[in-house]
């Protein structure tokens, strides 16, 4: 694994433009910005390039520093880590941009989604957590999830916001449980079964006994035991098991059998505090294995010494991971 690097002037046009739109430079300190910038064309070019590339999302990490001060020197610290003329080429191709670029809806939610503050049981990144519900039922949040509860006299009704969870329905024969999605509903006609809400499509799996879904545009379809299917508004398809319908995140771990790289960065997102990338090419890659969740570092190592990839780390936000040349 590798640490990308930031050369000399790259470094310095970036100290520039955090001290400067920070709002907290004196006049002074902007004569020498500018003295600076007419000492060599090159401070010039290099300025112009992270001018480019990050003064927009720099406006948001100011909301950021804000309400949680510090923010804009530990993003500074992770981008000017060290020398090396990969910076430039970082720069080049936006990896800059998507680092500053988590501003206010990123550095935060990193650490706790943003999105699941008011929901009545939310989980961190890396967070597992199970409660029990009025009715009895036991229902378990994966990492980054977020649900709200409505139980009345006619039903008991979870909607989950995001991410993912599984349920141990307690027998009420007076009250249906359902999960609902932003595509739709899942109504269990048993005892176990996890649904995942996606960024366009919802997945729902059987453990145990069996659920009818009901997409939002009406269509239908009974799940029987080890069966699963994503469903948009308007679609069900049913899916052959593979890791993303497998509730092995209850144990902290994902085994995967022959399926894409993709897949198993998909399960480790959640609990990888800073971005994960993964290119076209190393995301076709095949995997077989059973790997932990709860320590992506280590997996990712894991990965780099037995796929033919390469793990770069740009300080603690963006982790990349490429086939190797």
């Amino acid at each position: 694994m590798s640490t990308a690097k930031v050369d000399p002037t790259t470094r310095a046009a970036i100290d520039w433009m955090l001290r400067l739109e920070s709002g907290q430079a004196c006049p002074s300190e902007r004569q020498v910005f500018k003295a600076w910038l007419a000492e060599n064309p090159a401070h010039l070019a290099a300025w112009q390039r992270v001018a480019g590339v990050l003064k927009a999302p720099v406006a948001d990490l100011q909301s950021v520093e804000r309400r949680s001060p510090g923010q804009l020197q530990a993003v500074r610290r992770a981008l000017l880590a060290g020398t090396s003329p990969s910076g430039k080429k970082t720069l080049q191709g936006g990896l800059l941009l998507l680092v500053l670029g988590l501003g206010a809806a990123g550095l935060v939610d990193r650490v706790t989604p943003l999105t699941g503050l008011t929901a009545d049981y939310q989980t961190a990144t890396g967070e597992r957590k199970t409660v029990e519900l009025a009715d009895g039922s036991l229902l378990t949040l994966n990492a980054r999830s977020a649900v709200d509860i409505d139980f009345n006299g006619d039903q008991r009704r979870v909607h989950l916001r995001e991410g993912e969870l599984q349920v141990d329905v307690a027998a009420d024969a007076q009250r249906p449980f359902v999960v609902s999605t932003a595509q739709g509903q899942v109504q269990a006609l048993g005892t176990r079964f996890m649904v995942r809400q996606g960024s366009t499509e919802s997945l729902a799996s059987v453990q145990q006994h069996s659920v009818q879904l009901h997409t939002l545009g009406g269509q239908q379809l009974h799940l029987e035991t080890g069966r699963a299917a994503s469903f948009t508004a308007t679609r069900i398809d049913p899916q052959t098991p593979t890791s993303r319908s497998q509730p092995d995140w209850l144990a902290g771990r994902v085994e995967l059998h022959d399926e894409p790289l993709s897949a198993l960065v998909e399960a480790l997102r959640p609990y990888q505090t800073g971005m994960l990338r993964i290119s076209p090419e190393a995301a076709r890659v095949r995997v077989f294995g059973v790997f932990p969740l709860d320590n992506t570092a280590h997996t990712l190592n894991t990965l780099a010494q037995t796929l033919p990839i390469k793990i770069t780390r740009y300080g603690p936000w963006l982790t990349l991971i490429d086939v190797r040349q």
